[in-house]
């Protein structure tokens, strides 16, 4: 896999399979259109150098998730950076529709980093908790429980903000 990992055409099928889902674990974490999308980028820099780590295509997808994890928290502690855009800025942003979608997406950046990574992965990326414990290096039980407080400050956040209604 690792001779025809750099190839343009690989490339473009990982881009064109995986960008998405690295963006949105980018904006996850950043909460910024621009900085997730210098995470992607980073993110696929980081593949082309190390290329020769990756064993199958299984491997592949979890290294992405992880790199794409690793490169946004360390965007958001870079010394420049360490400013956070404002929720309401986010509202505002290209991704933020008025539907409904959308507007859980605005609302799911209320919770701590912990909890919406957790939530993302397990809802919009479909992973199983054990998959999401060995990407993130925690115990099954760390993440039940923070998907189980994520779901409880979730609701919690819906119900003040009249999502329901």
């Amino acid at each position: 896999m690792n001779d025809f990992l750099c190839t343009d055409e690989f490339l473009t099928k990982i881009v064109n399979e995986y960008s998405d889902t690295i963006y949105r674990i980018a904006f996850n974490i950043t909460k910024n259109p621009d900085d997730a999308f210098d995470v992607c980028q980073d993110v696929y820099v980081r593949l082309i150098k190390n290329k020769h780590k990756i064993k199958n295509e299984e491997h592949l997808k979890s290294w992405l998730l992880r790199a794409a994890i690793n490169c946004a928290k360390s965007n958001c502690t870079q010394a420049y950076k360490r400013h956070s855009v404002g929720i309401s800025d986010v509202k505002e942003s290209d991704l933020a529709q008025n539907d409904k979608h959308d507007s859980l997406v605005y609302l799911l950046m209320k919770l701590p980093e912990k909890y919406r990574t957790i939530i993302h992965l397990f809802y919009y990326e479909d992973m199983k908790i054990a998959e999401i414990a060995k990407l993130l290096g925690i115990t099954q039980s760390a993440v039940k429980s923070r998907l189980s407080r994520g779901r409880e400050k979730l609701k919690i956040i819906l119900e003040k903000e009249n999502y329901y209604g």
